[in-house]
């Protein structure tokens, strides 16, 4: 690769960060909203390099059109690959984890959230609208003697996942700091048909003290009583 092609890597490695960070909320497939500002600023320093290149590389070319000297500077062929990962972004951006990242995590139990403190009672009224975390962190508390989602509704968002019959789970990723490290939020739905794999629901229901058992991991569950389809979320992961 001449760094003529090197310089053109930087610059569509650094479109394709400003792409995904401006033009719309893509990148939250990968990482933390927090970290939109890094993203933009790492793909403008890459956009300013990659354009001084190509200006020096054009230049050049002005001053010596014979093309002498222009053999210097190669780098190994391979390195065109480095054009693969932004020309993908900008083709077709790879899509936020699904049902199939949770089916390889089944036999992995949900962390305890917020296990070192008390959750209060859920806002009075109709159905409570609360995370897959927090109903996750409620569940483990009510069993262990501090209950506060027995008699109450809940409103849960997820994408839901095969698991066998008379049931399905309701998922949703919870996200540290990016993708590699999203783990599954998820509870055992039944009482209602199962959706289709990955898509994205709204369910209703209240939380059953009866545990599921699925590939030996106890799994909150609920009990719906009403499930809608709606769009996926601009932020997938909680």
């Amino acid at each position: 690769m001449r760094r003529a092609g090197q310089s053109v890597s930087l610059l569509a490695t650094g479109a394709a960060l400003l792409w995904i960070t401006t033009a719309g909320d893509e990148y939250l497939n990968y990482v933390r909203p927090g970290f939109r500002i890094l993203i933009i600023g790492a793909g403008a320093v890459l956009c300013a390099l990659g354009g001084a290149g190509v200006v020096r590389d054009w230049r050049r070319r002005a001053e010596d059109p014979s093309g002498d000297g222009h053999g210097h500077g190669r780098g190994p062929g391979v390195a065109w690959l480095f054009l693969l990962p932004p020309l993908a972004i900008f083709a077709i951006a790879p899509s936020a984890l699904g049902s199939f990242t949770a089916s390889r995590a089944l036999n992995q139990a949900a962390p305890p959230v917020d296990a070192g403190r008390s959750l209060g009672a859920l806002s009075p009224g109709g159905p409570a609208r609360i995370s897959l975390t927090e109903f996750t962190a409620r569940a483990f508390q009510a069993r262990s003697g501090h209950d506060t989602l027995t008699g109450r509704q809940v409103v849960l968002t997820g994408f839901a996942a095969p698991a066998g019959r008379d049931r399905w789970l309701l998922v949703r990723l919870r996200m540290t700091c990016c993708a590699a490290d999203a783990v599954p939020m998820r509870i055992a739905v039944t009482g209602v048909p199962a959706p289709a794999a990955d898509r994205w629901v709204q369910v209703t229901g209240a939380w059953s003290p009866a545990w599921a058992k699925i590939h030996d991991v106890d799994t909150p569950r609920l009990t719906a009583t009403a499930v809608r389809s709606v769009g996926k979320p601009s932020d997938p992961y909680e």
